[in-house]
C-alpha cells in the first residue's frame, strides 16, 4: 500500500498577529513629515522653556 502524498500549496501569508501592522505601515498618507530627530529637539526645548520659566519667573 503506497501513501499518497498531497500536494501542498505554498502560499506566503502573514502571521494573523503581524497582518495588521504590515497593512499599516504599506500604506502611504498625506501630511506633514517631520523628522524624528526634530520631534526631540522640539521635547527637549519645551521642557527647558518650562524649567526657565519655572526659576526665573516668581509665582504670586
Amino acid at each position: 500500500m503506497g501513501v499518497a502524498k498531497r500536494s501542498v500549496k505554498k502560499r506566503q501569508t502573514a502571521p494573523t498577529t503581524a497582518a495588521g501592522l504590515i497593512t499599516y505601515f504599506e500604506e502611504e498618507v498625506g501630511g506633514i513629515k517631520i523628522r524624528p530627530e526634530a520631534i526631540v529637539l522640539i521635547a527637549v526645548g519645551l521642557i527647558a522653556a518650562v524649567i526657565i520659566a519655572h526659576v526665573s519667573l516668581p509665582v504670586p
